[in-house]
């Protein structure tokens, strides 16, 4: 079974240029990082919260066609215990990006879909700025993940949103989230009026 299929012959040689503006990932201000974004922004947000999974579970919960049941099987099943298809959506509302390692079995066939946590994986462009590795970072520990397999097969699925600056990343919708501070001051109570008392 083929699921990706391969490279056209010649497209190395037709494909642009990319650059990468500013060079560095940045998810809107990101002063203290995508973590403190994603504390600040959804998880001290409740209303966040349920936006972004209303749209990842009716995602990874809508009718799914496809050409073969393996392939149905693979996008269908949990990845990290979570569904695949709801958790890319999440990645991609909140960071822009979504990353899937395929994993292959011993005959070289598509086994499993893996779900990367974006924050943690790098693109390495070659000299055109076209991805041959994904780094993916884990504390002090980098695995470095071809982006395919040799043979033309990818071995990292990058899902991008949009951006209008740069050529590897997308823009999620925390960039786009106000900066909430830690911690807001309490409201004090209103105190209404005490009436007068009335002379009888």
């Amino acid at each position: 079974m083929k699921l990706f299929g391969w490279k056209s012959a010649g497209r190395e040689e037709s494909r642009p240029a990319l650059s990468r503006v500013g060079g560095t990932r940045m998810v809107g201000d990101a002063t203290g990082g995508y973590a403190a974004q994603v504390r600040a922004a959804y998880l001290g947000n409740a209303i966040a919260q349920r936006s972004v999974r209303l749209v990842a579970d009716g995602l990874g919960e809508a009718p799914l066609t496809t050409s073969s049941p393996e392939l149905e099987r693979l996008v269908r099943a949990r990845s990290g215990g979570q569904a695949l298809l709801a958790t890319l959506a999440a990645q991609l509302l909140l960071h822009g990006n979504a990353d899937v390692q395929v994993l292959c079995d011993a005959a070289g066939q598509v086994a499993e879909l893996f779900a990367l946590r974006p924050e943690r994986v790098t693109v390495e462009p070659d000299a055109g700025g076209w991805p041959v590795a994904y780094s993916y970072r884990v504390g002090e520990r980098a695995t470095r993940l071809m982006a395919d397999d040799g043979g033309g097969r990818p071995v990292v699925l990058h899902i991008r949103g949009f951006s209008p600056i740069d050529d590897h990343y997308g823009l999620g919708c925390l960039g786009a989230a106000p900066a909430i501070p830690p911690s807001r001051p309490p409201v004090p109570p209103r105190t209404l009026p005490t009436p007068a008392p009335q002379a009888q």
